[in-house]
């Protein structure tokens, strides 16, 4: 039987919103590895929290994802991780890129280490491969034949973007079939945005509640961080529909940044 209209309309108001919480939580934390980092720079912030040594997130958090932790505040993480990750799966929430590309947010798929792509160079078969930036931050790639100097191939694009390359005639009448996969294995290997999977990473497997990922605690950690800080910047920056499903990830995600904060207290 359906609930009388004061029934719904008492149990939408007892629902929670998890939006103002998570802001503020994000808020503390933002506080702390600010002033704990010494850097001016957000990325190096972040990275500071999850790679050095010396940050207190990482001496006591990483703990917490041990199989064999089986403190309050262990299982607690991990529900609230499994929670995200099935939530954020069961949707397709996207954040645009500086670069207008489109990325999903997803335990799927993080960028875990960027690229810095300056001036690469690999040398195969006599050939020379290389991508490098240009004045204005396109990036050139050539494959030029080192004993003539000649240039096979040349091609400048705005941005990362392999399957354009790939898609040019010049592509296909320029180079041999094992020039072009040598393109392809040094051009894929340039993204300046790699992505890791910690659900099938081929890892060590982790139970997050009902979910088992695949991947490093260190690995996680970072993957994490990065998630849950795109997600507050997509927040911020309004990206977020008021759309029930993709409001409810932020529930699991302020209880993760708790966690966080709880070690760094």
């Amino acid at each position: 039987m359906a609930l009388p209209p004061h029934a719904q309309d008492w149990m939408n108001r007892a629902e929670i919103d998890y939006i103002g919480p998570f802001v503020k939580a994000w808020a503390a934390f933002n506080a702390w590895y600010r002033q704990a980092s010494g850097e001016a720079q957000e990325r190096a912030m972040l990275n500071y929290v999850v790679s050095n040594a010396n940050s207190q997130l990482r001496r006591r958090g990483l703990p917490l994802f041990r199989a064999d932790n089986n403190t309050v505040e262990s299982i607690t993480l991990k529900q609230a991780i499994g929670d995200l990750h099935i939530r954020l799966d069961a949707i397709h929430l996207e954040v645009t890129r500086k670069n207008g590309l489109a990325e999903r947010v997803s335990l799927r798929e993080v960028c875990l280490r960027p690229f810095n792509l300056q001036n690469e160079c690999r040398d195969r078969n006599r050939q020379e491969y290389r991508a490098r930036k240009i004045v204005g931050g396109a990036i050139e790639i050539t494959v030029t034949a080192q004993a003539s100097g000649l240039v096979r191939f040349q091609h400048t694009q705005p941005d990362y973007n392999p399957a354009e390359v790939y898609a040019l005639p010049a592509f296909v009448a320029n180079l041999s079939d094992a020039q072009q996969l040598n393109l392809r294995q040094f051009y894929d290997g340039c993204n300046p945005r790699p992505m890791t999977d910690l659900v099938l990473g081929g890892g060590p497997q982790l139970e997050a509640g009902s979910v088992v990922l695949q991947c490093t605690p260190a690995d996680l950690l970072a993957g994490l961080v990065e998630t849950i800080y795109t997600m507050r910047n997509a927040l911020l920056h309004g990206e977020v529909d008021p759309d029930p499903l993709v409001l409810a990830c932020y529930e699991p995600a302020y209880r993760i940044v708790m966690t966080f904060l709880g070690c760094v207290r």
